[in-house]
């Protein structure tokens, strides 16, 4: 662990780009710095990091977000910057961290249960496969193949994304001015009063019904494809909580808090996890791929962020949610967007199909490449 500490008074900290942990997408590690739910990065200590550190993401091990920067900067000190020792490729080093195992035996052990962070001491007394250098760059060099490739269908996703909020603002008007004069209302008066989830234990065993929860979903707010857990039938009141298409679901808890959610037919029965909040929307008046949409706009998180309280983490609940106001244009004008997104979305099926397969391809060389070879 090389924990070098910069405070916010150094004169690095206006000079070193900051990541944080939402700047790290699980599973891959890419940086992603286009995000709004992160404010006041230069207002506590950080680490300093350069391109031969590894960052470890130790806050929810279980998002699994390991990143190998290509510059100099300082992060949250919830990411730990690993120096790979002599001998260590640096790659290799951040695939054993992202492989399930790893993330199996820290899980083991963290601490803290609304906050759960990896004990660092337990993480690095882990066993691992140490191959010579040589063979680590050829492991390692097969695994970022697989993950470019699966780094290539996740762009698929963010461009579908960008498109329908650049069509959102040509058909609507930027919701801060609101420049078409739409009547402006409030989620509370179009939307089913907000309902949360059921407080359930997950499991990825066969049976039961698909249990989506706030890390199963992601920054674009699409499912995460190699992400599925279930829960089981025993749990009373199963009726209640079932999704059905249209369903909004809201983040209402922790860094990811106003982060949604638009449910649409998945192929099975899905039911919502607690730290969530479901809106249902009224469909005579307004369209849940409107309101998804403005969930994703600087006004959106502009209200978010005004209304999160910070306690133990950061939180909002159901009736500051249903006080969100947007602008609320003709249905037929909603329903043209819908048809246009509707278009995309069937363009981009067949990528969506492709997405499912290389975190199975990664997972699967993790498994071949990594864990035969002997750890003593």
């Amino acid at each position: 662990m090389d924990r070098q500490g910069i405070r916010p008074g150094d004169p690095l900290t206006a000079e070193l780009p900051f990541v944080g942990v939402e700047n790290v997408a699980g599973g891959t590690g890419l940086l992603n710095f286009d995000t709004d739910s992160r404010v006041g990065d230069q207002k506590s200590t950080a680490f300093r990091f350069d391109p031969r550190h590894v960052l470890y993401g130790k806050l929810r091990p279980y998002l699994n977000k390991v990143a190998v920067p290509d510059f100099a900067g300082r992060c949250s000190t919830e990411l730990v910057p690993l120096l790979p020792r002599d001998g260590v490729d640096r790659d290799f080093l951040a695939h054993l961290l992202r492989r399930k195992e790893t993330v199996e035996f820290v899980m083991a052990s963290v601490t803290g249960a609304r906050m759960p962070r990896t004990d660092m001491k337990v993480l690095m007394s882990m066993p691992v496969p140490f191959p010579p250098l040589d063979e680590q760059r050829r492991i390692a060099g097969i695994l970022n193949r697989a993950a470019r490739i699966e780094q290539l269908h996740a762009r698929t996703s963010r461009c579908l994304h960008d498109f329908t909020s650049a069509l959102f603002v040509k058909m609507f008007g930027d919701p801060v001015e609101n420049p078409m004069g739409w009547p402006v209302t409030q989620l509370g008066d179009v939307a089913s009063r907000g309902e949360y989830g059921l407080n359930a234990r997950a499991t990825t065993s066969n049976g039961g019904i698909r249990f989506i929860r706030i890390t199963d979903i992601d920054d674009n707010g699409e499912l995460i494809a190699n992400r599925r857990v279930v829960v089981g039938t025993k749990n009373t009141n199963m009726n209640k909580y079932e999704l059905v298409p249209g369903d909004i679901l809201i983040a209402r808890s922790g860094a990811t808090s106003g982060k949604s959610y638009l449910h649409r037919d998945i192929g099975e029965r899905a039911v919502f996890a607690g730290y969530l909040i479901r809106f249902r929307v009224d469909m005579s008046i307004l369209l849940p791929s409107y309101l998804f949409t403005f969930l994703h706009t600087k006004e959106y998180w502009r209200q978010i962020q005004t209304m999160k309280r910070v306690a133990a983490q950061p939180n909002v609940n159901a009736k500051e949610l249903a006080s969100i106001f947007f602008p609320l244009p003709p249905i037929s004008r909603q329903k043209q967007f819908e048809d246009i997104i509707n278009d995309a979305l069937r363009i981009s099926r067949i990528h969506q199909e492709a997405l499912r397969s290389p975190p199975i391809l990664t997972a699967s060389l993790m498994y071949h490449l990594l864990d035969w070879i002997p750890t003593s």
